[in-house]
């Protein structure tokens, strides 16, 4: 009589991956952002959205921007009349529309503006850079995450309101300057503080166009930090379901070594 030999059963350890946290948590929608702005600020704050880190957190629906031409954009009392090109003009409109974005050149206290911006466009958060016309209330009470623009200012706040504050603080013998953030309300210039940049040093002599083109290369960290402040944060990943290989008990037999090829067959 033949003996066999069998084996009882035993338990093993084996890698057993847990389902993706991914599954659980939806990435959040981005961000409808409006522009209003010209020059190198509005092209500068522009491309940082556009092509730096926070560009997968938000989508840009639509830029206002300034056409000097027109007395609305009060081209006599800003940077446009000092000595400059008609390619810092269209520094905005140019890059803007090379983007594909949908531009607007005209006045935005009209019907025609407002219906765009409240059907089309429905911004949730709308930032302002160098930008010629005063928005009016329905527009600054809109977006449900704020309006805010960019003020070269003092590095208290409120500080050199108006539209040409960078003269003003050359008149006043200043060495420096900074951008800072405000909220827009209707009083121009007047919104509560809410960030302020690096401080840059003003050279002597220097004018409202000369300046921007200083500070505005530097301020792409200011930029991303402060507006991704604004932006909504991303839902918190489950804290019981980490993404690891874990270790597990299953059973598992020896079969004898005459069930060998039916193994191998199956």
């Amino acid at each position: 009589m033949k003996t066999m030999l069998t084996f009882p059963a035993r338990e093993s350890w084996v890698l057993r991956e847990t389902p993706p946290i991914y599954y659980a948590t939806a990435p959040p929608p981005k961000t409808r952002v409006a522009i209003f702005g010209s020059f190198m600020g509005g092209y500068h704050v522009l491309q940082e959205l556009l092509f730096g880190p926070l560009a997968n957190r938000l989508t840009i629906i639509g830029v206002a921007t300034d056409d000097p031409t027109q007395p609305f954009t009060h081209p006599s009392v800003r940077l446009w009349h000092y000595p400059h090109r008609r390619e810092d003009e269209l520094l905005v409109p140019r890059f803007a529309t090379a983007q594909g974005l949908p531009v607007f050149t005209g006045r935005v206290k009209t019907p025609d503006f407002f219906e765009m911006f409240m059907d089309d466009w429905q911004p949730s958060l709308c930032l302002m850079a160098t930008f010629g016309q005063k928005i009016p209330t329905p527009l600054i009470d809109y977006p449900s995450l704020g309006f805010y623009n960019f003020h070269h200012s003092g590095e208290t706040w409120p500080s050199y309101p108006g539209p040409d504050p960078i003269a003003a603080m050359v008149r006043d013998g200043r060495k420096h300057l900074v951008l800072t953030i405000h909220r827009v309300t209707d009083v121009i210039d007047g919104g509560e503080f809410v960030a302020r940049s690096h401080p840059v040093a003003i050279p002597g002599g220097i004018n409202a166009i000369g300046m921007h083109r200083i500070t505005w290369p530097q301020m792409g960290p200011f930029i991303r930090h402060a507006v991704g402040a604004m932006l909504p944060t991303a839902e918190a990943m489950p804290a019981n379901a980490p993404l690891v290989l874990q270790d597990a008990l299953v059973p598992y037999r020896i079969v004898s070594h005459k069930e060998y090829p039916h193994r191998l067959a199956a």
